[in-house]
């Protein structure tokens, strides 16, 4: 099962899905982040280097991107289109547009090598978070309208989980740890980075073929579901280990 974690920078998206991880070894399910996955299946999760198992998964999701051009050219079109339009010098614009296709290749590395029974957690390698690099600037507004057509555009997870946290518990998080697409981290920078993240994160998950996939947690990691969803395996699987994670400290 393919999961993506998605959210604004500093919703906790990385620190949920450890939690994630460490509840399904305390209840016997293989539990990975889409890297370890990567470098498990190329038998080299023995490198330990942060920097070299980066740089692994980037040349292994390059390879696989360049076999699946053709059945992504729409995508890819987009993409490049995007980023080339997008504020910024030309490095930067690259550096975006590199992102985002990137993480096409982790998803398809996933969905061939992942089976039935593994839970694969992408965090911010995932396709959907690739809007935030899209759309999400220091200096202009996102454009909303164009979230529908990036999602029609993509392949989509087993399931969505939203992290959705309080404006000023995101502002005070990136002040504090900083970003490198938030020059300065002034306040008034931050709140308007932070601001247009929430605003892309709740266009897509008005998407119906969004919704239809999507479970939404809160900051105390409290799960919004629906009823008529409980029944559904995949997102009782998901909220179990999501209502673990939120015991371990």
């Amino acid at each position: 099962m393919h999961i993506e974690l998605i959210g604004s920078t500093s919703a906790g998206k990385t620190t949920l899905a450890k939690k994630m991880m460490e509840a399904g070894k305390n209840n016997g399910v293989e539990v990975s982040l889409s890297d370890d996955f990567m470098l498990g299946q190329l038998h080299l999760g023995w490198v330990r280097n942060e920097f070299i198992r980066r740089r692994l998964v980037e040349i292994t999701a390059f390879a696989v991107w360049l076999t699946c051009l053709a059945k992504y050219q729409d995508f890819f079109g987009f993409v490049v289109r995007e980023g080339k339009y997008s504020p910024g010098s030309w490095f930067y614009k690259m550096n975006r547009i590199r992102n985002v296709i990137r993480k096409i290749g982790i998803y398809e590395f996933v969905s061939r090598r992942s089976g039935s029974q593994q839970v694969v957690l992408a965090d911010n390698e995932g396709i959907l978070q690739g809007v935030h690099n899209l759309f999400v600037h220091q200096n202009s507004q996102a454009d909303l309208h164009k979230i529908a057509r990036y999602v029609d555009l993509v392949p989509l997870p087993d399931v969505v989980l939203y992290l959705r946290q309080e404006e000023d518990v995101l502002v005070a998080r990136t002040i504090a740890r900083g970003h490198d697409r938030v020059t300065g981290s002034s306040h008034d920078s931050v709140v308007h980075f932070i601001r247009q993240a929430v605003a892309v994160f709740n266009e897509m998950i008005n998407i119906p073929k969004i919704q239809e996939r999507l479970l939404i947690v809160d900051g105390q990691l409290n799960i919004q579901l629906e009823t008529e969803r409980s029944v559904n395996v995949k997102f009782q699987r998901v909220s179990e280990l999501v209502r673990s994670g939120r015991l371990i400290s």
